[in-house]
């Protein structure tokens, strides 16, 4: 077993962990003008892609229901390891397609989160 020196050490090992367990096949997509970009080839990974609950999201940020342009997300998230994938790059409007999930349900990335502590969030909608 290895020995860890610091946060982020103890933080990567943490994750590269839960991943090995949580993990599953996924092609991103790139898209551009509303067809696949040649530019950007399409790109198998592996990490944890979590369905959402929440039907709704408040477009003002908050679930305080106060402001009038709730939209439906429907969609979910998809969380990989910038460690392991430290060239990968997703923009809004690219296609996530869950290979291992039974027809293969695919969605549009929303948008791309990467302030989280030791992960990129992709919030995915439906597509």
């Amino acid at each position: 077993m290895p020995i860890l020196s610091g946060n982020a050490d103890v933080n990567n090992a943490v994750i590269a962990g839960n991943d090995g367990d949580f993990a599953e096949r996924v092609r991103i997509v790139s898209w551009k003008d509303g067809r696949e970009d040649p530019e950007r080839p399409a790109r198998e990974i592996e990490a944890p892609l979590v369905k959402e609950g929440r039907q709704t999201q408040s477009l003002s940020g908050d679930r305080s229901g106060q402001f009038l342009g709730n939209i439906r997300t429907g969609g979910a998230v998809l969380k990989p390891d910038p460690v392991k994938y430290p060239d990968l790059v997703v923009r809004k409007d690219d296609h996530v397609i869950a290979l291992d999930r039974p027809g293969q349900p695919r969605w549009k990335v929303s948008s791309v989160d990467d302030r989280g502590h030791g992960r990129l969030f992709i919030n995915l909608g439906e597509n």
